[in-house]
């Protein structure tokens, strides 16, 4: 027996050494019915294996590999899109990725980034009532959540009295919660303070921060 293959359709098939002296070496083959020397396209076993075996297709595994890669990418960014979006080359592609996934992406709060505006507090008349007016103003080059507003009240000897927190929709005059880069809103606020307090103290924090 010898290993063969068809010059003309590649086709590898065996074929026995008295049948090629019969007929000459010549032999038809069964796939493409091209004649040809058989001992011409003759070949040896470890040749016929690696011919005969059959391409594995590769193509369908770096696909999903490129999918798989892509989408830990796409996990990687939705678990640090809130730090991330205050940086400015990657804030736009942060954007982008949650309007397509509808990951609810919400303001960053950063109240350093805040400042209040000619701040004016007044006591009016005798009636132990605080108002305040000024405008707050975001500093930072990012929308931010608006930040609560802590009034703390001191005494004549600095010593503090009480402290409160407010929501944004307590002290704006309009409210909102949120403002774009360099934007402002108007304060106002108005409190009734005990008889004893003499001086006060405005801080901003976030929600839950004090």
């Amino acid at each position: 027996m010898i290993l063969t293959q068809c010059p003309s359709c590649r086709t590898l098939f065996r074929v026995e050494g008295e049948a090629l002296e019969v007929c000459g070496g010549a032999v038809r083959c069964g796939e493409c019915g091209a004649v040809f020397q058989a001992d011409v396209y003759r070949l040896d076993e470890a040749a016929g294996e690696t011919a005969s075996s059959p391409r594995r297709r590769r193509w369908p595994f770096a696909v999903a590999a490129g999918l798989l890669a892509a989408g830990l990418a796409v996990q990687a960014l939705y678990a640090a899109r809130q730090p991330l979006t205050r940086m400015a080359m990657t804030r736009p592609v942060i954007h982008i990725v949650c309007r397509a996934l509808a990951c609810g992406l919400a303001h960053p709060a950063a109240p350093g980034r805040f400042r209040l505006l000619a701040p004016e507090v007044r006591l009016i008349g005798a009636s132990h009532v605080l108002r305040i007016r000024a405008r707050l103003e975001n500093t930072a080059d990012f929308p931010q959540t608006v930040p609560h507003l802590a009034v703390t009240l001191l005494d004549a000897s600095g010593a503090r009295i009480a402290r409160a927190g407010f929501p944004a929709s307590t002290f704006l005059r309009h409210p909102r919660s949120t403002l774009g880069p360099g934007g402002q809103a108007r304060v106002r606020l108005t409190l009734r303070i005990p008889a004893q307090a003499a001086g006060y103290k405005l801080t901003l924090f976030s929600t839950g921060k004090r």
